[in-house]
């Protein structure tokens, strides 16, 4: 019990840096100081009515960045961030962010090529699993169509995700949003099915595997209800997912502790690794810092971190259903 006690105390101050230097980071998104800036503005300004206003010659611009929707307007939005970013480093002055983000140097019209790199690397290591999912666990297992909706509401997530890195729309972001939260909130949802074995037919676990559902609708329906109806607050959305994936992140770490402690098996502690991993390419976005070469920043960081724990995981969920599926074959002989 001593040791149980000390490890809850040991994950509270980590758990409290987190949640208030990601807030701090939330609060910071929604203006930025480089939006403020006079020179930023007046930049702007010039351009528009150089280039933008009616009644001038357009300034043309090429179809590839026409087909992601690069108008005038962001043009001069894009170009302008990039003329002060230039003056200011000049002056021995720090690089600021505009709009929420760092002045990024824009690939065949793509705002931020290393996030959107990154989130298709883990759109396919989310496909990768869902195909080893398949390959190996048989369809009889009853784990398996929980497994699959992981992998589905992972691909979907990360999909929206490179959307947004793409181009950043109102539109995109929210899409990016809703995916995110709904793909923290499924991996609490799936942790619970499969540490308390929800997925058996006992009268007592189907009632409690309907009311555990149905509260994971709710919430998630009222997370986008509050985020769409009453206010977009990014404090508050990233709070929800930041405690919705620390509670998910302790049960495994307990679930694997357990694990090992019974079998002894070195795969059992490959939970823990993942937690141990997300936790610390999660500090990346507590160190934020301008981009390197104008495309390489932590917040792309953190998405390349995320790729081999979710590779890591599908691996343990493999050799767990192997080992459960094991298990029942032998209690039946």
């Amino acid at each position: 019990m001593k040791g149980s006690r000390a490890g809850r105390r040991s994950q509270s101050p980590l758990f409290l840096v987190l949640v208030i230097a990601i807030l701090g980071f939330a609060v910071t998104v929604e203006a930025s100081y480089g939006d403020r800036l006079p020179e930023f503005r007046e930049c702007v300004q010039v351009c528009h009515d150089e280039n933008c206003a009616p009644g001038k010659e357009a300034t043309p611009i090429p179809l590839h960045r026409r087909l992601l929707f690069w108008t005038c307007a962001s043009e001069c939005d894009y170009t302008c961030q990039h003329i002060i970013t230039k003056q200011r480093l000049a002056a021995d002055e720090p690089v600021v962010q505009f709009h929420g983000k760092w002045p990024f140097h824009r690939l065949l019209g793509i705002q931020e090529p290393f996030s959107t790199l990154f989130s298709l690397g883990n759109l396919w290591a989310h496909h990768d699993g869902w195909r080893k999912l398949r390959a190996v666990i048989p369809s009889s297992y009853p784990l398996r169509p929980w497994y699959e909706w992981l992998a589905g509401v992972g691909m979907a997530s990360w999909v929206f995700s490179a959307i947004f890195h793409t181009r950043d729309f109102p539109a995109t972001e929210q899409l990016d949003y809703f995916a995110a939260g709904a793909s923290v909130l499924y991996g609490l949802y799936y942790t619970v099915v499969r540490i308390m074995r929800l997925d058996r037919p006992t009268p007592r676990r189907r009632s409690v595997l309907r009311a555990w559902t149905l509260l994971c609708v709710l919430l998630y329906a009222g997370h986008v209800a509050y985020l769409k109806g009453v206010r977009w607050d990014y404090t508050y959305n990233m709070t929800a997912n930041v405690i919705v994936g620390m509670i998910q992140n302790l049960m495994w770490l307990w679930f694997s502790f357990n694990k090992y402690k019974q079998s002894r098996r070195g795969w059992a502690i490959w939970p823990s690794i993942v937690v141990a991993s997300i936790i610390t390419v999660m500090s990346l976005e507590l160190f934020d810092f301008p981009p390197l070469w104008g495309a390489l920043d932590a917040h792309s960081l953190w998405h390349l971190g995320t790729i081999p724990p979710t590779i890591l995981m599908y691996n343990f969920l493999v050799k767990d259903a192997q080992d459960d599926m094991a298990g029942t074959e032998r209690l039946k002989s």
